[in-house]
């Protein structure tokens, strides 16, 4: 028993950042349907109830595998919930799988070179999950949403000058968070 329980802390510490993935991932239209929290949930409990095929691994074996059950089940409740047929098409589930380390890849990246984006990116996901609650919404607005900052500050009832702040600290939070993970 204790070896279940190992394996469900294992997989429960990477909640926030599949919450984060899902959160920016999904579509406004399914979001409207879905929470992704509810989805992160169920991606879980199915990685628990599948035994302890990931105890051992290396984390990020283990963030990885949790994040293609996600992707998933994240194109599973895509063509549960669309309204018509039309609404997912092949280019837009092949969009889900995505993650800001192929967007950041150039076309004639090498597989090495797209693999550490990859784990860059990963690595960027899981420090906005230990940034505080305003500066990560800040972070996520302009940089991931491309909100500009009088758009920020409108909705968080906030003046230019303190988002401003907002982003500077958490970016140069970020920065020094991937460089300690560096090294």
């Amino acid at each position: 028993m204790p070896e279940s329980k190992d394996n469900l802390e294992q997989i429960q510490k990477h909640a926030p950042a599949l919450v984060h993935w899902a959160t920016t991932q999904m579509p406004a239209w399914l979001g409207a349907k879905l929470d992704p929290e509810d989805l992160v949930q169920q991606t879980l409990l199915e990685s628990v109830r599948g035994g302890g095929r990931l105890a051992g691994k290396p984390e990020r074996e283990v963030l990885a595998y949790l994040r293609r059950a996600l992707i998933n089940n994240l194109i599973d409740a895509a063509r549960k919930y669309a309204p018509s047929r039309g609404e997912v098409s092949s280019a837009g589930v092949g969009d889900f799988s995505r993650g800001p380390g192929d967007w950041l890849a150039a076309p004639d990246t090498s597989p090495s070179e797209r693999y550490a984006k990859r784990e860059r990116a990963a690595q960027l996901t899981e420090g906005l999950t230990r940034l505080p609650e305003a500066q990560r919404l800040a972070v996520e607005m302009r940089y991931l949403r491309g909100a500009k900052v009088a758009e920020i500050a409108k909705s968080m009832g906030k003046t230019e000058g303190a988002v401003a702040a907002l982003l500077h600290r958490a970016v140069t939070a970020l920065k020094l968070d991937l460089h300690h993970l560096g090294e």
